[in-house]
């Protein structure tokens, strides 16, 4: 996982630009890959749920 990002969001009014900075504040871990030999990069997250004992999806 990668170091916190230091930059602040795009504009509220903005329609791009976003993305990292939500997935970098709503999960648990972030990673960026570049991708070698192609164009673009892999990104890579994942959010760590704790379930409390009485919900629903969890008795069976």
């Amino acid at each position: 996982s990668g170091p916190r990002s230091e930059t602040a969001p795009a504009p509220a009014q903005a329609e791009h630009g976003r993305g990292l900075f939500l997935i970098e504040a709503l999960t648990d871990h972030v990673r960026y890959r570049n991708r070698s030999g192609r164009c673009g990069a892999v990104v890579s997250f994942d959010k760590i749920l704790k379930w409390k004992e009485e919900v629903p999806l969890m008795a069976s």
